[in-house]
């Protein structure tokens, strides 16, 4: 019998935050930013699945402030609220600006023809989704690339 799960490697699932991320770049809104990031911090489940990576390095990525930030978006978009553990709701702020056409534009909510745009921020930095996620995948491309995956 095959698998009923076609990815089941870290490669795999690399590939499939890629295919995601892809799909969030062509079509920014909730339910592909909710994929993407379940998808790209869920990732480091199949690696620790292989247990050849040392622990002290799995930790480390663990403190990269991108895939906090990652970590943080897909907690969030699961359980809506954090209070427990090392993640809580005010480590980041994540909000939506809306953008709109002419007659939809509304004062200090939406930019003039502007497209719709998803952030995080944090103490040091304001980012978009879409910079984060390029940097979470390139993140994982020099940890696999640094790990033999």
């Amino acid at each position: 019998m095959a698998e009923f799960f076609e990815d089941s490697t870290p490669r795999q699932m690399l590939e499939k935050a890629k295919r995601e991320f892809k799909r969030l770049a062509n079509n920014l809104e909730s339910d592909n930013i909710f994929n993407f990031f379940v998808t790209a911090y869920h990732v480091i489940d199949y690696i620790k699945a292989l247990d050849s990576v040392p622990k002290k390095d799995i930790q480390k990525l663990y403190s990269n402030p991108d895939f906090k930030k990652c970590r943080f978006i897909c907690l969030k978009s699961k359980h809506h609220v954090l209070n427990k553990g090392n993640m809580r709701d005010d480590e980041f702020i994540t909000y939506r600006r809306p953008g709109a056409m002419l007659g939809e534009f509304v004062i200090g909510e939406s930019v003039l023809d502007g497209k719709r745009a998803y952030f995080i921020v944090d103490k040091i930095e304001q980012i978009d989704v879409l910079d984060l996620g390029e940097r979470v995948i390139n993140l994982w491309e020099t940890f696999f690339d640094d790990h033999n995956i």
